[in-house]
């Protein structure tokens, strides 16, 4: 079960030790230790705690992971380090802690994991690995030496390795490119027939393909990546949307004295559109949005739609922006995060 703060103040006698506090005993038990048994006991109780978000933050305050990557580094005991790795494998589906574990050089030595004797640890390796992978760890997770050892698991006779292996095989390598090759042919042809895009470079339409025939986690997606449409949104446009909304607000009303106004909520769709069909694209789903609308949008007005995407994680975040390049004045901008819908 996770806790929350609440229940944990609730559980805590009230001269008794907060969890921080518990945690980083526990740390300094580990560290004076001399006795195998008594450090291997406590390894399990911070592996143990690492299962409860709530403690995530206290793991990275007082040490936890620190000694978890230390395990991995410099233990040759199974034991020991299959406490650890457990412990790693509880805590680096949290973005921070995954950070922390990249830039502490946590890859090698848990790469090196799978080449032991030992079906625990080599599940929770190739688990953790899954999770770390990304943009910047690319290279390292897909290794020829590490997808051959992957390769080698999924002969194993326990059923776990098998099904993780396949797994990682098909969803951190690389896909078949011929069929990669062929979706983006067709995908770009849709999408110059549809409107005028302006692309910082072809490959985008490449990433924009891609997500079509490998899993979320295998795209060539990374921070940087920019997306952008115009449009020109007309009257009948916003009768339309109008009438789909029920909002019939005289000031998006063509009443012959003033410009009518382009719904806020139009201008968000529309970015809506290009993140849900484009970048990220398909299979993600908004978990939060801010936004604002420094200027008027008004009928006729040619608006240049665009979005970067500045963050790949398990939680993506996009920056987003609606201009009327002619007046040099933007109309919509925020940022959104989103993640894969199968995490949700």
């Amino acid at each position: 079960m996770f806790s929350n703060k609440i229940q944990l103040r609730k559980r805590t006698p009230e001269n008794g030790t907060d969890r921080k506090t518990f945690l980083s005993l526990l740390v300094d038990e580990y560290l004076h230790s001399t006795a195998y048994d008594a450090k291997c006991q406590v390894l399990a109780n911070l592996a143990n705690f690492a299962y409860d978000p709530i403690n995530y933050q206290y793991i990275r305050d007082v040490g936890v992971l620190d000694i978890f990557l230390h395990v991995i580094k410099n233990e040759s005991s199974h034991q020991l380090l299959h406490f650890a790795v457990t412990g790693i494998c509880n805590v680096c589906c949290d973005p921070l802690n995954a950070e922390y574990i990249i830039t502490q050089s946590g890859l090698k030595p848990l790469t090196a994991l799978l080449s032991l004797n030992h079906n625990d640890i080599i599940a929770d390796t190739i688990t953790t690995l899954m999770y770390l992978h990304n943009n910047q760890t690319e290279s390292e997770i897909t290794a020829s030496e590490v997808v051959h050892q992957i390769q080698y698991l999924q002969k194993s006779n326990d059923k776990r390795l098998v099904n993780l292996a396949t797994i990682y095989l098909q969803d951190v390598c690389k896909a078949n490119e011929n069929l990669y090759k062929s979706i983006f042919t067709k995908m770009n042809k849709m999408l110059s027939n549809r409107f005028p895009y302006i692309v910082v470079n072809n490959k985008n339409y490449q990433k924009i393909c891609k997500i079509h025939t490998t899993s979320f986690s295998n795209t060539a997606f990374k921070a940087g990546d920019k997306i952008r449409i115009q449009k020109t949104l007309t009257q009948k446009d916003l009768d339309a949307f109008s009438n789909l909304t029920s909002d019939h607000n005289y000031l998006h009303q063509n009443n012959g004295n003033k410009r009518p106004i382009v719904h806020g909520a139009l201008l968000n769709g529309l970015v809506a559109g290009l993140i849900g069909t484009h970048l990220p694209g398909p299979g993600t789903v908004l978990v939060s949005q801010t936004m604002k609308f420094p200027n008027k949008c008004f009928v006729g007005e040619k608006l240049t739609i665009s979005v970067e995407l500045v963050d790949v994680r398990k939680i993506l975040k996009v920056k987003f922006y609606c201009i009327v390049e002619e007046e040099k004045k933007v109309v919509f901008e925020g940022e959104a995060k989103l993640m894969l819908a199968k995490d949700c």
